[in-house]
């Protein structure tokens, strides 16, 4: 590989005469083409684009769900030890034959050697591919903070409208309805407060009789016989929980009573609670959550008032276009083409706010978060080892789940990297810059970790469930499970705002270095198009936005699915093999060294 005097000036001159003496004919032709590119203005402008890019959606809800699944600490040891093994090494590569060479992906491989110049293009596909569906996560996200400027947000309750289906249901409605102490026993079902009884039946189930409900606590009928027995001035029964003995027959056998809640509520002694409401299969009692299928008001708002999904929906029947994502997809493009029509001299001066606003929200976040009930909960869960969790380290799945969230966090093998640091001065400390960018990036997934579980721990509370019971990947977790707890804190309009702004940023700084990617190989194939970048960019922008519209149907959803989970995951992994082998054998590890 060599350096273009356009990109080192001539402070690289020394160092690309010595190497020229070492590398092949190819090289010395890219010494010798042309690099007016541009350059960052300065190097914190690179710094912050690369953090901005290495920092994205993935930090707030993916990794803190793998976190989950793995057992908090167990995944994060495995996370760690990835990063420095297989993360942190390839950054630094990245980020140095992007420099010395002054290229993209396509043309620094091509040059390397020209039978492996596909891998450029490959990291090309799946950067065009991710553009694709990345920013309609940031045209969701968009939609949702115009839909917050509201009173109320529209996702905080279930409404009497199409947009909500019967088995909607919020906490604080079916509260009401069960702490109804008119009438039957109800639940929220249908978007009002029906018996139990019904809904039961209507399920083809029964209602659990008076005395095989469960009492509210702190005195439910499993506790220990002494202190339950006593309530009802009762001896306690020696052999089996929740017995009493109430004194002898004429023959002197003990009298035994099976503790039960009617007999507790009767006494005056506990109150029976309504919270407990649930049908009998004829196997067992299941609560209505398990009874049937409920869906939160927030689940029900992200499918059917934003996606316009219905039961019909389906692969076969994606049904029409929805006119504001439409218009939110176009919102999101128009956004990334302003901002780098001027190429990396613009974007690199709206990193500035877009790389550090999160960083404020974030902040914000955690301190209001850990003032919540409950939040302890949800923070003990992630950071808190136990022996099951530590004994997880022996699964494969933990240690490739960490690869490729690494993979996903610091972006190697996209090309990105290697384009945002092509544009840098030769003698750019990029060691220092990968180290970091590097621990940087792991330390705020990290840190939103704490953010997100200590909310996830106070929508357990509040819900009355456990921690595993809330939290959902994915999409799941940035457009049911948040928006479902910003609706439950003071001031949610406020909150909503802050929240979806800080997902625009994090998205809005990985797409920007995407794009640029697509559009440096485009001018790094035809260098004639450098002095119409504006026109590239706009016409790679109105491209990605045709290609995106079928994500705007009421089936959208899964072509979104299909992109995400096809563009980029194994492949990556690939990618980044042949790419080491290639550098280190190919090219040869003392030539990279020397670089």
């Amino acid at each position: 590989m060599g350096h273009g005097e356009g990109t080192g000036g001539g402070k690289g001159s020394g160092k690309g005469a010595l190497a020229s003496k070492e590398i092949s004919k190819s090289q010395e032709v890219l010494d010798a083409e042309p690099t007016d590119r541009g350059n960052w203005d300065n190097q914190c402008d690179f710094f912050l684009s690369c953090l901005g890019y290495a920092v994205g959606l993935g930090n707030v809800w993916r990794f803190p769900y793998l976190c989950y699944q793995h057992g908090g600490a167990t995944f994060l040891i495995a996370y760690v030890v990835m990063l420095l093994v297989a993360g942190l090494p390839l950054f630094f590569l990245e980020l140095t034959i992007g420099q010395y060479s002054g290229k993209g992906p396509i043309k620094l491989f091509g040059r390397v050697a020209p039978a492996m110049k596909g891998l450029g293009h490959a990291m090309l596909v799946i950067t065009f591919l991710v553009v694709i569906y990345y920013n309609m996560i940031i045209a969701w996200t968009i939609f949702y903070t115009f839909m917050g400027f509201t009173s109320e947000l529209p996702w905080s309750k279930c409404y009497d409208t199409d947009l909500f289906g019967e088995n909607c249901y919020t906490v604080a409605q079916d509260n009401e309805c069960l702490n109804n102490t008119q009438g039957p026993l109800s639940a929220f079902w249908r978007k009002e407060c029906t018996p139990v009884e019904d809904l039961c039946q209507h399920f083809n189930m029964t209602m659990p009789r008076a005395d095989e409900r469960v009492c509210r606590k702190p005195v439910p009928p499993f506790l220990l016989d002494m202190e339950a027995c006593k309530l009802i001035k009762l001896e306690p029964f020696k052999n089996g929980p929740a017995r009493c003995k109430n004194g002898t027959n004429e023959e002197g056998e003990d009298m035994i009573i099976n503790l039960s809640c009617s007999i507790l509520f009767n006494s005056k002694e506990i109150e029976l609670t309504n919270g407990s409401a649930s049908c009998a299969d004829g196997y067992q009692d299941l609560p209505l959550n398990k009874a049937y299928k409920r869906v939160t008001a927030s689940e029900d708002y992200f499918k059917r008032g934003m996606l316009g999904m219905d039961s019909e929906t389906t692969w076969l029947n994606m049904g029409g276009l929805k006119w504001e994502l439409v218009l939110c997809l176009a919102g999101a493009w128009a956004i990334v083409c302003l901002c780098l029509i001027k190429g990396v001299q613009s974007s690199g001066k709206v990193v500035y706010f877009t790389a550090l606003f999160p960083y404020l929200v974030l902040t914000i976040l955690l301190i209001h978060g850990a003032m919540l009930e409950g939040a302890y909960k949800g923070i003990e869960y992630y950071v808190y080892p136990t022996a099951d969790k530590v004994a997880k380290l022996n699964n494969v799945k933990v240690w490739s789940d960490a690869a490729t969230q690494i993979f996903y966090s610091l972006g190697p093998s996209f090309g990105g990297l290697i384009t945002l640091a092509s544009y840098n001065r030769f003698d750019n400390n990029c060691h220092r810059d990968a180290i970091l960018i590097a621990f940087a990036n792991c330390g705020t997934s990290i840190f939103a970790g704490f953010v997100i579980f200590s909310i996830i721990g106070f929508m357990a509370n509040s819900a009355g469930l456990e921690v595993e019971d809330v939290i959902k990947g994915g999409t799941g977790l940035a457009f049911i499970a948040y928006p479902d707890a910003v609706a439950q804190m003071p001031v949610p309009p406020l909150w909503s705002f802050l929240f979806f702004t800080m997902l625009i940023t994090l998205g809005l700084d990985s797409q920007f270095t995407m794009t640029e990617t697509v559009t440096t190989a485009v001018l790094d194939q035809w260098p004639k198009l450098r002095d119409h970048k504006g026109k590239v960019v706009t016409a790679a922008s109105f491209v990605g936005f045709i290609l995106g519209l079928s994500m705007c149907s009421r089936g959208g959803i899964f072509m979104f699915e299909l992109i995400n989970w096809y563009s980029a995951s194994w492949s990556l992994l690939l990618l980044a093999i042949i790419e080491v082998i290639l550098l280190m054998y190919g090219y040869g590890f003392r030539r990279v060294f020397e670089n």
